[in-house]
């Protein structure tokens, strides 16, 4: 059996990567430690004679493991903790009656008890437990002082002592060292997981005051612009307004409203891990024509023009849905940093098992300090080429919901000079 396969047999015994706090798991491993221990202590008891402290191993390993089940099994670790401070008590009392008192290795085993019971009971148990344990030492010492023939002397010769003695001080020793060590290990782990939690935690609020912003500043906006168009409509005469321009404003505020509350809706629904994924072959042509159509209207309105180049033979494995969001938000990206009279090219080609399709533009291209944080929800949403503001998440999404499709997404861009997206999704034929 290799290294690994017996620490996931150890991770399951403890109870890691579980659903279990860490005090149980030390307890868990310090009843795990002390069974086998005890399991190498016995034959030794055997071998120096003392035949009643090698019965006494074997009660306490019993005891271990039925403490060991009530807790792991049954989750009652509290109890389970109490009985094996009680019952450790008892056993080392017996221990060092057994063990020839103070001419044998009894008092280790008193301070290897105050250890564990240390670790394994809470903070406000520790004042009783040690005021026992020196109780129960103190006792014994002065008993033993006065009535020397109290403890029988039980080894048949001074080596059977001092081996009893060496033996038992390497075995504690190597308890104290094992538990220890899982201690910290265990201390190590928890203190990387509540970090990693801290900034999980972190950056939930960054998102949380995204959408805030976003709610507070940017829906504001629009809806205020809506408000007073139709505040102009209803105070001037019919001949003082230019009807065919107010309806033409009127209509952008409303499209960019209703995408901006559409990209909204998307992300918040994949932050709370809500959303599903339905992959279907989809002609590629077929599924993102009337995405591209929608967009032209704006495009016409700034003097753009979108070519298109899609090979009618394409099909992809996606979500039409998705496909459709990441499209029209790279479209209207596209759209906004491309100056009037400027072009935004849409190619597909396939390559390998997976179509690639590229959406370039001759726009303005990304600022250097922007690109590394484009598809984050931390990167500023700027004014487009005739002030058109973005709302920050439409990048955002064409990440996330690519890769939900099992996709890829990458960019190329020049400040000045233009940007070109790839998007990458799995062909249908590959599924076969």
């Amino acid at each position: 059996m290799n290294l690994t396969r017996i620490k996931e047999i150890l991770n399951k015994l403890t109870g890691f990567n579980e659903n279990i706090s860490l005090e149980a798991r030390i307890f868990h491993a310090i009843c795990i430690i002390s069974f086998f221990v005890l399991a190498i202590s016995l034959p030794f008891n055997i071998l120096y004679g003392l035949n009643e402290l090698a019965i006494l191993m074997g009660i306490l390993q019993i005891i271990t493991v039925i403490f060991y089940y009530l807790s792991r099994i049954h989750n009652k670790l509290k109890l389970s903790v109490t009985l094996f401070a009680l019952t450790a008590n008892g056993l080392f009392v017996a221990n060092y009656y057994f063990s020839s008192g103070i001419n044998g290795p009894g008092m280790l085993l008193f301070l290897l008890g105050i250890f564990l019971i240390t670790v394994l009971a809470p903070s406000n148990q520790y004042a009783y437990w040690l005021a026992l344990n020196i109780l129960e030492v103190v006792t014994f010492i002065l008993l033993e002082y006065h009535y020397p023939s109290l403890i029988e002397y039980r080894y048949s010769n001074l080596l059977m002592q001092y081996a009893d003695i060496g033996s038992t001080y390497i075995l504690t020793v190597l308890l104290i060292f094992l538990a220890t060590n899982h201690i910290r290990k265990s201390y190590y782990l928890e203190k990387i997981a509540s970090e990693q939690k801290a900034k999980d935690l972190k950056l939930a609020n960054e998102t949380k005051n995204k959408l805030l912003s976003i709610l507070a500043h940017d829906l504001r906006s629009p809806l205020s612009s809506i408000q007073s168009y139709l505040e102009a409509l209803a105070e001037l005469k019919p001949e003082e307004i230019d009807r065919d321009s107010i309806e033409a404003s009127l209509l952008n505020e409303t499209k960019y409203t209703q995408q901006m509350l559409s990209n909204m809706l998307h992300w918040s629904k994949t932050q709370m891990g809500g959303v599903t994924v339905n992959l279907l072959p989809l002609n590629l042509k077929d599924a993102i024509m009337p995405t591209i159509n929608l967009m032209q209207s704006i495009a016409i309105q700034k003097e753009i023009s979108i070519e298109e180049n899609i090979n009618n033979s394409i099909t992809v494995l996606a979500d039409r849905d998705m496909l459709q969001l990441v499209i029209r938000n790279l479209l209207s990206n596209a759209l906004k940093f491309t100056n009037p009279a400027g072009q935004i090219n849409i190619n597909a080609k396939i390559e390998g098992n997976t179509s690639l399709i590229t959406i370039s533009d001759t726009g303005k291209g990304i600022p250097y300090e922007m690109q590394k944080d484009l598809f984050s929800v931390r990167v500023k949403s700027t004014f487009g080429t005739q002030n058109e503001k973005g709302v920050g998440l439409g990048l955002s999404l064409c990440k996330e919901f690519t890769e939900l499709q099992n996709g890829t997404i990458r960019f190329e861009s020049e400040p000045g000079k233009g940007t070109r997206f790839f998007i990458s999704f799995k062909l249908a034929s590959a599924l076969s």
